[in-house]
């Protein structure tokens, strides 16, 4: 928009058309004091929301350099070392950039949120004063010129006269120097505008784009760390997709070789237990019932140490184990329970014997061989009744019936 210029010359003549320029100058200050209120009420929206933006990076830094990197492994390659405390790096980079907007946001108040309300109140407000006392000085320049032009002439009344012509002149002149002021003022906002506004918001620009800078000059610091993080990564992952394919070829060897799936012998392996399984325990209860209960079970051969871990796989609690000495462990004939893959066990602590039932036959003997397990032993009278060959021959050797 252009405004027409405002001449001292006009504010003599007030003319019509010098109105109308100075109601467009008044639109147009209007305008720009309500843009203003914007800038200022945005701008700190602006501030506020980076206030609230650092805050959650700050936490999400403080999260990282937090963050427990755990590996696989009695302990960590030197490769490790330096992945797992990248995130710290990144938190920390991140802290560092933070820090810088922390200073850009505490610098913005005083270099640019309130100088855009000095201008304003200082410039456009001191105008709206300037108006006020335009209108007034108006007013009664007005007043004062339609008394003077409604007296009568009268040729005995001189220094009536003479006052109202001094009166008239002075409220002429004070109208002129309101007019004038007023005039000056409205030019002035509109020059300051120019310069001295221009000049706050490039503060606000420079205030921006030298945080970013130094977000840029932290990348080049950051860029060698994060050359060797990636070559390691790159190592990292090549030697996974390795590995995977190796336990891909291993997990279908093993399934191939033992396509029935039945347990493996476990001898000599891991933490020294000889033999380590599910089991289930019969329990017996109160009027005559029993449970089965599931136990996770270790057994070291050299010192016949046995133990018992209550835990079932769906949402199980690891409880205490139960350490007890394996004296004897015996086969269970089938015909002496209902269930399947049962064994008897006994141990030092307890007086009667433990019944455990195994998960498949082929897994009770592999505890059996572990534990050194007998087979049952049978009474003869069930022998013959089993045998009718038996029971024969006892009748040709002994002569019984």
């Amino acid at each position: 928009m252009v405004l027409q210029p405002l001449e001292f010359a006009d504010c003599l003549t007030d003319s019509p058309y010098f109105r109308t320029k100075l109601a467009e100058h008044e639109r147009e200050l209007d305008r720009i004091n309500k843009s203003i209120k914007q800038l200022v009420h945005h701008g700190r929206d602006v501030y506020t929301a980076a206030k609230q933006f650092s805050k959650a990076q700050r936490t999400f830094a403080k999260d990282m350099m937090e963050f427990k990197f755990e590996c696989i492994g009695n302990q960590l390659t030197d490769d490790e070392i330096f992945i797992s405390k990248s995130l710290s790096e990144f938190g920390k980079y991140i802290e560092k950039i933070e820090d810088h907007r922390q200073m850009m946001i505490d610098a913005a108040e005083n270099l640019i949120m309130k100088p855009l309300e000095n201008f304003r109140r200082d410039n456009i407000g001191a105008a709206k004063e300037e108006k006020k006392s335009f209108d007034k000085q108006t007013a009664k320049f007005c007043q004062s010129q339609e008394k003077y032009l409604n007296m009568k002439a009268s040729k005995s009344n001189d220094s009536a006269a003479q006052e109202a012509d001094t009166q008239v002149e002075f409220e002429k002149k004070e109208f002129y120097t309101a007019s004038m002021k007023y005039v000056l003022r409205l030019q002035e906002v509109q020059e300051k505008k120019k310069f001295e506004f221009v000049e706050i918001l490039l503060s606000y620009m420079l205030g921006w784009l030298t945080f970013y800078h130094q977000g840029y000059v932290d990348l080049e610091d950051f860029c060698s760390y994060e050359s060797t993080l990636r070559q390691l990564l790159q190592k990292t992952r090549e030697s996974f997709e390795c590995t995977k394919d190796e336990a891909q070829i291993l997990m279908g060897k093993m399934l191939n070789e033992n396509k029935s799936l039945k347990p493996l012998d476990q001898s000599g392996t891991l933490k020294g237990f000889t033999r380590q399984g599910y089991l289930y325990l019969m329990e017996k209860k109160a009027l005559g019932t029993t449970t089965w209960t599931k136990y996770y079970c270790q057994y070291k051969k050299e010192t016949k140490d046995f133990y018992m871990i209550l835990y079932n796989q769906m949402g199980g609690k690891l409880s205490e184990p139960e350490k007890y000495i394996l004296e004897k462990c015996v086969r269970r004939a089938s015909d002496t329970i209902e269930r399947r893959f049962c064994f008897d066990l006994t141990v030092k602590e307890k007086s009667g014997s433990m019944t455990f039932q195994a998960i498949s036959d082929e897994d009770r003997r592999l505890w059996l061989d572990a534990m050194d397990g007998k087979e049952p032993t049978y009474p003869m009278h069930n022998l013959k009744r089993k045998n009718p060959c038996l029971m024969k021959l006892d009748s040709i050797l002994f002569g019984n019936p």
